[in-house]
């Protein structure tokens, strides 16, 4: 049961969590299409098996959550390195379920969008506040599954139509659910839409003959362009006692 482990972990302090604004959307989607490069990355230079792999990610993770339990500061790099952390996890293991365990698309995706929808229900978020949702086990774990969701989902658009026409088209339906934004209920679509995309663009970007720049050169440029996003942009950090 995942009960007892929710309630067990403490959220990051409000002073770590960014606001949800058009900032947040553009560096959430940026974080999605560089961390499907770096899970790429990280799976073809490590050649470590799934567990090793994850467990190598889960001890850096932890490290992370430790060192923001004991910082006072007002900043968001706690919050932005686990949601690059989960999503090249995510990455890796999509790739294993649907590739190695070999369980069929259709039903892979239907099921994480269930499991998605039920801690969607767990983690909503209050529609009067400009914040994330509680940031405990629940929304990390929401968190992950948001992330395989889309590396599947977004394979599998591209080896439909192509990983171009995948990245136009996905990168559309997230403007529009940018746009529509119906309220608090819209947090974890968007999130699973930014996923999407950000796996097809990731791909495009790292596999497309027209710049022929790899997977290296290509997980550097995005890393780097999410990290000016957050560090040129003015800091939203929720500055509040806990």
């Amino acid at each position: 049961m995942l009960s007892p482990i929710i309630y067990r972990m403490p959220a990051m302090k409000t002073v770590h969590i960014p606001a949800v604004n058009p900032r947040y959307w553009t560096a959430i989607t940026l974080a999605s299409i560089c961390g499907t490069n770096l899970g790429d990355l990280y799976a073809h230079t490590t050649h470590l098996g799934i567990m090793q792999g994850l467990l190598i990610l889960c001890v850096i993770a932890a490290a992370v959550f430790a060192a923001e339990r004991a910082d006072q500061r007002v900043h968001e790099a706690y919050y932005w390195l686990v949601i690059l952390i989960i999503r090249t996890g995510a990455t890796n293991i999509a790739d294993y379920l649907a590739f190695r365990v070999h369980i069929p698309m259709p039903v892979l995706i239907v099921g994480l969008a269930a499991a998605l929808a039920m801690l969607a229900w767990r983690t909503r978020r209050d529609a009067a506040t400009a914040s994330v949702p509680n940031t405990d086990a629940a929304y990390w774990i929401a968190m992950l599954i948001a992330g395989v969701f889309g590396t599947v989902s977004g394979d599998a658009l591209s080896h439909l139509i192509g990983q171009g026409y995948a990245s136009i088209c996905l990168s559309l339906l997230l403007a529009a659910v940018l746009w529509w934004n119906p309220g608090a209920g819209a947090y974890w679509l968007i999130v699973a839409t930014a996923r999407t995309a950000g796996t097809a663009i990731g791909d495009w970007l790292a596999e497309n003959q027209l710049m022929n720049i790899g997977l290296p050169l290509c997980t550097l440029i995005t890393v780097c362009v999410f990290a000016s996003v957050l560090f040129y942009s003015p800091s939203v950090a929720r500055a509040r006692m806990q």
